[in-house]
């Protein structure tokens, strides 16, 4: 009774320190899978994690092996960068002129916004210079432009305000 006791508590011991390796593991492997680019035939330019084509299964387990072997995240994704060059990673190192497809969306954004705040300025101004100085519209913007129902619309108008 008493070795039964120690033997279900040996598994679960077992149990409970495994878990946390088949963790460890599986989140490593996704961050592989989420590092590096599918180098399928078809090239359908997705990312490794993302594709479920045979290449891509190929893929996981020699990925599997290379992490069970006792690689890092970081060695096998630079033993596929000297294999296969910068086009395996899926996304762009933080140097040299791969640098600039981190900052040109953000800069895109700041010089749009600068534009588009200069557009506005522009229109409010043009807007404020029909107003003349007593605070009353002018001319171009209470009479309609000549046509074929300006007569008729001004006579509805005043109408109205009568």
């Amino acid at each position: 009774m008493k070795t039964m006791r120690i033997s279900i508590m040996i598994l679960v011991a077992l149990l409970v320190c495994s878990a946390p390796a088949t963790i460890w593991a599986a989140s490593q492997m996704a961050n592989l899978e989420n590092a590096l680019m599918c180098k399928c035939d078809d090239k359908c330019g997705k990312v490794l994690i993302n594709c479920t084509c045979d290449t891509s299964k190929e893929t996981r387990k020699v990925l599997m092996s290379k992490l069970e072997s006792g690689l890092t995240v970081n060695q096998i994704v630079q033993q596929y960068v000297d294999k296969y060059g910068e086009t395996i990673l899926s996304a762009p190192t933080k140097s040299g002129f791969n640098l600039s497809a981190w900052i040109m969306p953000f800069a895109a954004l700041v010089f749009g916004g600068f534009g588009v705040r200069k557009v506005m300025q522009s229109w409010i101004r043009r807007g404020k210079k029909d107003v003349d100085k007593n605070g009353e519209a002018t001319a171009s913007e209470t009479e309609p432009s000549s046509g074929k129902y300006s007569n008729k619309l001004r006579d509805e108008l005043d109408r109205l305000d009568s």
